[in-house]
């Protein structure tokens, strides 16, 4: 396996968060405005709160994560076959994480109907992958720092 198979298995990924905004976007010009009917209720904002704050702390501390991964998949790793797999896990395990942002916005979405909030966690999402797209110098990287 090398980079450029991994690369091949992250243009999924990209286009997650992509299938959301469009979906949302479908539901609206279908005449969708909220799955709940009171979504001011004060439950219904905790709940909107925790996917907020969860959506961004994905981001915000996605950097955090990526070390604690990296260190137990690239620990003890010998050949250079072994420490290509373990980064393509890694890979995947990270672009599996940061759609969870696109997914909590579309949550948000469903529950009070606010399309900018799909759209802003989208975004978000969807940049936020390109910090982890593999690369020769990435996995040289990420080997240096944890083998």
């Amino acid at each position: 396996m090398k980079i450029k198979n991994i690369k091949l298995k992250t243009i999924l990924f990209f286009l997650f968060p992509i299938f959301l905004v469009f979906i949302g976007k479908i539901l609206i010009l279908n005449g969708f405005s909220h799955l709940v009917s009171n979504y001011e209720d004060e439950k219904i904002k905790i709940i909107q709160s925790f996917l907020y704050f969860l959506g961004l702390g994905i981001f915000f501390f996605c950097g955090g994560f990526s070390d604690f991964i990296s260190k137990r998949l690239f620990f003890n790793k010998r050949n250079e076959n072994e420490k290509i797999k373990a980064y393509c896990v890694y890979t995947l395990a990270m672009f599996f994480f940061l759609n969870l942002i696109s997914i909590c916005g579309f949550i948000g979405f469903l529950i009070c109907g606010n399309f900018a909030w799909l759209v802003t966690f989208s975004i978000i999402n969807f940049l936020s992958l390109f910090s982890y797209f593999p690369t020769e110098k990435r996995f040289k990287h990420k080997i240096e720092m944890f083998s």
